[in-house]
């Protein structure tokens, strides 16, 4: 787990006061946001620079379809200044970032892995402040059954008691960053909660979440390329997908070969004879 060193008194502090500001913050009950789904319209290919086939297109449009639905998306916030932007959290872009509301007291975000996975390492960047982080790995939300999530989750001091976090970190406000290693853990869903010392009258932005795998390294970092509305495909990242250059069921188009030159005019046949001229002697 990654603090930042202090002394041992100003540390104790510092401990003291966040949680006390955590206790505050949930006293009363939290009701989290779902961020919008990437919708199948907006999934689409620019052939206007990946000079696909009309039947690479239709292919390569559904095979990203299947990729977003299986792929890991940021499912709940606490709050938002933009909505659609929370899955910049989880882009593997720490030059983008999502904002929590101004007047949020305890950011928290649910991250939906897309399957059961096992996660042995959380880790996450965001605005420097004062505050405590608390890193969940959960088998299934409270209150939600199966794939059928609700457009607002509740939690109540109830909920929140029975969630046992897989960690915490207290930055005291100069690194901007915490991470925590544990046991090998698997569940679907991954939650942060902040917990801040104090009150700003400034937004709460996190640049980057990250979930490591035994195995598979960021479970996070491949969900970059449906972080945003558009998904758009160029020439180079159609080269570089086996899935589409593999398929026998999709031919190649190429441009059409240019006419074939023949081989270069024969000489003139031979005259059928040899002339000789003669010459005739002059008399004076």
């Amino acid at each position: 787990m990654e603090i930042m060193r202090t002394p041992a008194s100003a540390f104790a502090k510092l401990s003291v006061s966040v949680f006390l500001a955590a206790s505050s913050a949930f006293a009363s009950d939290v009701v989290l946001q779902k961020v919008p789904e990437i919708a199948p319209e907006q999934v689409s290919v620019d052939r206007t620079k990946s000079n696909l086939s009309p039947q690479a297109s239709f292919a390569l449009i559904n095979y990203n379809l299947r990729d977003v639905r299986s792929k890991a998306r940021t499912l709940y916030v606490s709050s938002a200044s933009d909505l659609m932007l929370a899955n910049n959290m989880i882009d593997d872009q720490a030059a983008t970032s999502f904002g929590f509301a101004a007047q949020d007291n305890s950011p928290i975000a649910v991250i939906d892995l897309g399957k059961v996975s096992t996660v042995r390492r959380l880790s996450a960047t965001y605005s420097a402040r004062a505050t405590a982080i608390d890193f969940y790995v959960l088998q299934s939300l409270p209150g939600v059954a199966g794939e059928n999530t609700p457009n607002s989750l509740k939690l109540d001091d109830s909920a929140l008691a029975k969630l046992k976090p897989v960690g915490s970190a207290i930055d005291d406000g100069t690194r901007g960053s915490a991470s925590i290693d544990f046991p090998a853990t698997s569940g679907r869903y991954v939650m942060l909660r902040w917990s801040p010392a104090s009150r700003a009258d400034t937004s709460f932005t996190v640049a980057e979440i990250a979930a490591f795998s035994p195995s598979r390294g960021n479970l996070l970092a491949s969900n970059r390329n449906f972080s945003s509305a558009q998904t758009t495909v160029d020439s180079k990242d159609v080269a570089d997908s086996k899935d589409i250059s593999d398929s026998k069921d999709i031919p190649e188009e190429a441009p059409p070969a240019p006419p074939a030159e023949g081989p270069p005019p024969s000489l003139p046949n031979p005259p059928p004879f040899t002339f000789i001229p003669q010459l005739v002697p002059v008399s004076d």
